[in-house]
């Protein structure tokens, strides 16, 4: 991941730097003719050299406001590019490895992970090549014009400055290591208890969950508040480092310790904050760049989980789906057996119950059939042919699949309906009659423009499944699968519902999960699942 976002935004990337580079060589340009001019006090003005310092001055300022635009944007772009790439990598993810991740540890992850790639790409790799490195070789190269005699000596104060900036700084990383810890267990924190709001509530765990995050806050604020003082201390120290430097400078050059002319003295004051800064900058972002390596390296474990490949890969399904065969199929998740050599063909134009007790396999059967699910054994056919031999993009377009818990989205009551298709409002709003929902409808503010909250929040179930119902009116799908669709209505609004479906079932292959032996009167064929294996099926 990291490497495909070098080359994503490369363009970007080379005029940020390349601006930056500017950026260092005209102001360490600028210094140098400075000290010309000075050296020039008092004879005759030397115009090119004042032109060049003029110059200098002028694209100093222009270059540091256009690098704004490269810098905004980059700055902008990778934090989203990622977060788009997590939800690339949601479409294609295997689905055995999607359900190992949970969804708020996964969006902290995203949004973490996010940032820091941002930061590593932007703030210390971008920082360090257009900024840190040129503006240390530059300034160093001018100070070899004045005099060559300084780099030995310059050099050596580089490494007492790096070495005992680096020591404060192993404390001020292990605190923010910690302080980094400390924040992502209160985060858990917080968003269970923003999410799990009734739970907690009706088992009085809000008192302890409250106490446990002030604690927690008040242990990561004391950490954060040394890390700022530590970061305080060592800036400090660090200006007490160059002032010595700049001391020691001054003494040798009025001792004719070295010689120097009046402008060159001052150039090298200026040369030495240039040239001492960048590598206390360096220290502090390297500092973070480690933190964010972290984040960020998680977020790439996200990126590596397995994807499924059989989405893209495979036969177009062009064909009118008429048959699904189960042959002999075995499934075993997790080192744990869910199905054994179970056979089954199911048929367009038949509606089957799916029945058997908690465990027995029937939504592993169903999943399986979906292709989300890979048989260890065995096989399924559509149509006579494997369902591993098709692509599976194509072959959602032949099937509509509504589970227990409603896949209601925040979005319209619109969009939830119809997606992103065009259908007139009148046609909406009459499959919601048929629905049961005319009097839901009619007090719902904003009609199908009000927005329905996250997964569907202000509604209650019935509503979530019977506005996920309204759906399939909206279908070409040839094989509709039911799975516990109707398990938070109650018995007069669910025959209602039936009723007003029976024509969208007609010519299609229906498979039904049903608890309510109710229900099996909607059915042509019931198909028994026990102890893993498809024991009976009967008309």
């Amino acid at each position: 991941m990291a490497i495909d976002l070098w080359r994503h935004f490369k363009k970007g990337l080379t005029v940020y730097v390349g601006i930056g580079i500017a950026v260092s060589f005209l102001s360490a340009a600028n210094v140098f003719y400075f000290q010309k001019l000075l050296d020039s006090f008092g004879k005759t003005l030397d115009w090119p050299v004042v032109f060049i310092y003029g110059l200098t001055l002028v694209l100093v300022p222009l270059l540091s406001y256009l690098e704004q635009k490269p810098k905004t944007t980059l700055y902008n772009s990778m934090y989203f590019y990622l977060k788009e790439q997590a939800l690339v990598k949601i479409s294609k993810i295997a689905y055995s490895e999607y359900l190992q991740i949970g969804s708020g540890a996964l969006l902290q992850k995203t949004e973490a992970g996010a940032a820091a790639g941002r930061n590593i790409h932007l703030n210390f790799y971008g920082r360090l090549f257009k900024e840190l490195l040129p503006e240390t070789l530059f300034n160093l190269a001018f100070i070899a014009m004045i005099d060559k005699r300084l780099i030995p000596a310059i050099l050596v104060g580089y490494l007492v400055v790096f070495i005992v900036t680096n020591l404060l700084l192993k404390v001020l990383r292990s605190l923010k290591e910690r302080a980094l810890v400390s924040e992502e267990t209160m985060n858990s924190t917080f968003i269970r208890g923003l999410t799990e709001m009734v739970t907690f509530r009706i088992n009085k765990r809000f008192e302890k969950e409250i106490a446990q995050y002030k604690n927690m806050a008040a242990d990561t604020t004391e950490r954060l508040t040394k890390m700022t003082m530590i970061h305080e201390f060592f800036f400090g120290f660090f200006a007490v480092l160059v002032a010595l430097i700049k001391v020691a400078i001054v003494v040798l050059a009025f001792t004719n310790q070295i010689t120097v002319s009046l402008g060159g003295l001052a150039a090298l004051i200026i040369y030495v904050d240039r040239i001492y800064t960048p590598v206390a900058i360096f220290n502090v972002i390297f500092v973070q760049y480690n933190l964010d390596k972290v984040a960020f390296a998680r977020l790439n474990e996200f990126f590596y989980l397995s994807e499924d490949k059989a989405l893209t890969q495979g036969d177009a399904l062009s064909e009118t789906i008429n048959c699904i065969t189960v042959k002999d199929l075995s499934v075993t998740l997790q080192e744990k057996q869910i199905l054994t050599n179970s056979t089954l063909e199911l048929k367009r134009g038949a509606i089957y119950g799916l029945v058997g007790e908690s465990g027995a396999g029937k939504s592993t059967l169903v999943k399986t059939i979906l292709g989300l699910y890979q048989p260890t054994t065995g096989a399924i056919l559509i149509n006579h042919k494997n369902l591993a031999a098709y692509n599976l993009n194509d072959f959602y377009e032949h099937i509509f699949y509504l589970s227990q818990d409603a896949p209601i989205f925040q979005g319209t009551l619109k969009e939830n309906i119809i997606f992103d298709k065009e259908i007139a409002d009148e046609e909406i709003i009459a499959v919601l009659e048929k629905c049961q929902l005319g009097a839901f409808y009619q007090v719902l503010k904003g009609g199908l423009s009000a927005e329905i909250g996250e997964k569907g929040a202000n509604l209650s179930g019935g509503e979530k499944q019977r506005i996920a119902f309204a759906r399939l009116f909206f279908s070409d799908a040839e094989v509709i699968v039911l799975d516990e669709a109707t398990s938070a209505l109650d018995v007069t609004t669910e025959e209602k519902l039936f009723a007003a479906i029976k024509d969208q079932l007609k010519n299609k292959l229906v498979i039904m999960i049903t608890h309510r032996p109710k229900n099996l009167i909607y059915v042509d064929e019931i198909i028994e699942l026990k102890k893993t294996q498809v024991v009976a099926a009967s008309s």
